[in-house]
């Protein structure tokens, strides 16, 4: 993620690279009400109201377009390493995934 005040670049490039897959790139606006993007497996999603918490948090709402699901996500460092932690509030789950560093 690259962060120049309110506005935030996601390079997104997995390793190794799903078949199909191929690097991307998405330019986030802090405060902005949605925000389309693909997750990880090429999906539709819509970032929702992406905002820095005062604790040093990027938290935002995230909405699967189909089916439609609603979850948070929380990025955050952690002896660091970045963090993800999703919630998806009505199946009652949580997920964390640590990234490491490639570059």
């Amino acid at each position: 993620i690259d962060h120049r005040g309110n506005e935030m670049t996601f390079n997104m490039k997995l390793v190794p690279r799903p078949p199909g897959s191929k690097p991307r790139r998405v330019r986030v606006c802090v405060g902005a009400a949605e925000t389309p993007m693909l997750d990880d497996s090429g999906r539709e999603v819509m970032l929702l109201k992406p905002e820095w918490r005062d604790d040093g948090v990027f938290a935002a709402g995230l909405r699967y377009m189909n089916p439609v699901q609603e979850l948070t996500i929380e990025r955050y460092m952690e002896d660091k390493r970045m963090v993800e932690h999703v919630r998806y509030p009505s199946k009652g789950i949580q997920m964390r995934r640590i990234f490491k560093q490639i570059a």
